[in-house]
């Protein structure tokens, strides 16, 4: 368990103004910030009840925050996996940004590394795969396979740096992309959908999908959280078929 949490006064003004006077979001995210059960991600395993027990309040009360703070951009959480990760508390707890050869950057990909790979542990991924140079690290070769062909690549230094370990390693200068494209292709199923801008304009885009009426909530938490794939959502449709 860590002694002590980080956080910082600006995120009064920035991660927690949409949450202005909303105490259930406010200590939600104040448990996800501060909870025994965190880790210096900000990326790991923590049920809705344990949420809902350590800050005193119903089930639906702690969800509810939960939800506001996904709607404000401020987390995200996958309510299949029950993983949560609070999209700046790496930047917090960690730094904004460190240098290649600083051991935190392996700290950090072998924790990542533990985790799923899944919408949520590639949102993280995406965040801080430049700032914390984890395209470099040999455990995430399948994440940095996962990542959508327009992500945004290091430098021309650090690709050079990178050609020249790879030549040394015997591995060719095209490191994780080199890699045959239908690998690429295969990862596209798991990509999230957009977040959308309400609620109600998520309960459209699933409506027009086709999800039944009974899936329509967990579907949504999962839309707005940043979660939901065209995986998930064939499964959905297949299994609606079948019960049909």
């Amino acid at each position: 368990m860590r002694k002590f949490a980080s956080i910082p006064p600006r995120i009064w003004q920035s991660d927690l103004k949409p949450v202005r006077g909303n105490l259930t979001a406010l200590a939600v995210h104040y448990h996800l910030t501060t909870s025994g059960h965190a880790n210096m991600l900000g990326l790991y395993y923590v049920p809705i009840t344990y949420i809902a027990h350590e800050i005193g309040s119903p089930q639906e009360g702690a969800s509810k925050g939960l939800l506001d703070l996904i709607e404000a951009k401020v987390c995200s959480y996958d309510h299949q996996r029950e993983l949560v990760w609070v999209h700046e508390m790496a930047a917090d707890q960690i730094a904004p940004q460190l240098a290649p050869r600083d051991k935190r950057v392996k700290g950090v990909a072998d924790q990542l590394a533990m985790l799923p790979i899944c919408p949520i542990t590639l949102g993280f991924y995406q965040r801080y795969r430049l700032p914390f140079h984890l395209y470099d690290e040999r455990n995430l070769e399948e994440f940095e396979l996962a990542m959508p062909d327009d992500v945004e690549a290091p430098s021309k230094a650090l690709r050079s740096k990178e050609k020249e370990k790879d030549l040394e390693e015997g591995e060719g200068p095209s490191g994780f992309r080199g890699r045959e494209q239908i690998e690429k292709t295969s990862n596209t199923m798991f990509r999230p959908f957009p977040i959308p801008s309400s609620s109600a304009e998520g309960k459209t885009f699933l409506i027009t999908k086709g999800v039944p009426a009974e899936q329509i909530d967990g579907c949504l938490r999962n839309l707005l959280g940043g979660n939901l794939t065209p995986y998930d959502l064939e499964g959905v449709l297949s299994g609606a078929r079948s019960a049909a």
